[in-house]
């Protein structure tokens, strides 16, 4: 376990309880990564926290930090006013630091990039060329020195590290990182000034393929994790690079016993696109007798998505759960106070834990990352995840027969 309050011990009880965090972590070159809302008893104990995972990181960066986000919302006072110093100490001391960020969002939240771009040493580009196909780049990940990665559901976001529930992981892993690094390389020349269109991508190495038929390993608290990454759109990733579409459905095609699914969203028909894909498999699942459990955000109340839900539940075999996360005793925050996770466990050995919601742009026209983890003990850790959401106060099923009225969001 990570220690997590480093905000509340002053300089000194700050940098040693992360200077005690980068030694766990040493040990295992394997963390799980939980935001938990304030005032919730969400997380688990064996879980480290996204704060101080993030600030260790950072501050281990001795040549390059190579960041890709959906955007960087930064409030005054709150936890992300820390990570963004840390990016600014990282350049001062000789750091490259590369940031990406999705054009549109950029326009939403822009002072801090504009900041940040100012500063020698670090490069800021907004990529428009996924706002152009109709999605978004809504990856979040960022690389450290070529050899240690972050992939998660957070957002660079304030509220990601306060007020909404999370779930990432950080590996230590050259041949990991380095696939990720080929993604970064090639959104960062779609992001250049003139550049607009995906030249045709060269096949992959044999030495850098990493699949499911050849896994990066990793031994871990007495398991041997076997890891590989999964990436989004289908038409913008390097041929020999599996995609989030094909790994979730050969994981939910080859469920013997349950499925257990957290999402923002879950939405066959969004964005004018109807996508029955992986509706039809948790069908099908369900269908084989295998138990899928599903459990979303109360954002999905909105119309048409809640009838998709709503014709789920009626099956045999499958459970569907809201989740409404308490509201915030300093008053209602927008885009906040919600369960953000975004994973799938597949009976006792195989996670994925990524950053697509379950859309059809978010697998053909928006950059997601994500990793298939097999290990028992990384899949009984996300259990007692989704176990704290699932039998929390805050959850409740999903009836087939209720209107329901969507809750307040944003502004």
């Amino acid at each position: 376990m990570v220690l997590t309050r480093c905000s509340r011990l002053g300089r000194w009880g700050g940098t040693f309880l992360l200077f005690l965090a980068s030694l766990v972590f040493a040990q295992n070159r394997f963390q799980l990564v939980e935001s938990v809302p304030v005032e919730t008893p969400l997380g688990i104990a064996e879980t480290a926290r996204t704060l101080p995972v993030w600030l260790e990181m950072i501050h281990s960066a001795h040549k390059s930090l190579d960041i890709e986000i959906f955007y960087l919302s930064h409030k005054p006072g709150e936890p992300l006013e820390q990570v963004v110093e840390a990016i600014r100490d990282a350049a001062r001391r000789g750091v490259k630091v590369r940031i990406l960020v999705d054009e549109k969002f950029y326009h939403t939240y822009p002072h801090t990039l504009d900041e940040l771009n100012r500063i020698p040493g670090i490069q800021v580009r907004p990529l428009a060329y996924f706002d152009r196909l109709g999605g978004v780049l809504h990856a979040k990940y960022f690389v450290v020195d070529g050899r240690e990665l972050f992939i998660g559901s957070q957002n660079f976001d304030w509220r990601a590290l306060k007020h909404i529930h999370e779930l990432g992981v950080r590996i230590e892993h050259p041949g990991l990182a380095g696939l990720l690094l080929r993604i970064f390389e090639l959104d960062w020349r779609l992001a250049a000034a003139g550049d607009t269109t995906l030249a045709a991508l060269t096949p992959l190495a044999p030495g850098e393929i990493i699949n499911a038929e050849h896994p990066a390993v990793l031994p871990w608290q007495g398991d041997t994790l076997r890891i590989y990454p999964t990436f989004s759109p289908i038409g913008a990733i390097f041929p020999g690079m599996t995609s989030d579409e094909n790994a979730l459905l050969q994981l939910i095609h080859s469920a013997r016993k349950r499925i257990a699914v957290q999402l923002l969203t879950y939405n066959p028909y969004s964005y004018g696109q109807f996508y029955p894909t992986l509706d039809v498999a948790l069908r099908q699942a369900a269908m084989r007798k295998v138990d899928v459990q599903l459990l979303v955000s109360d954002w999905n109340k909105r119309k048409p998505g809640v009838y998709f839900l709503q014709s789920l539940v009626v099956l045999p075999h499958i459970q569907i759960k809201f989740s409404t996360i308490p509201a915030y005793s300093g008053g209602f925050i927008p885009y906040a106070r919600v369960e953000h996770c975004k994973y799938l466990i597949q009976d006792s050995r195989r996670t994925w834990i990524g950053t697509a919601n379950w859309g059809k742009s978010y697998f053909y026209q928006s950059r997601n990352v994500g990793l298939v983890i097999e290990s028992r003990r990384v899949n009984e850790l996300v259990t007692r995840v989704f176990r704290s959401s699932w039998d929390g106060n805050h959850t409740y099923p999903v009836d087939a027969c209720r209107e329901y009225e969507p809750p307040r969001i944003g502004e």
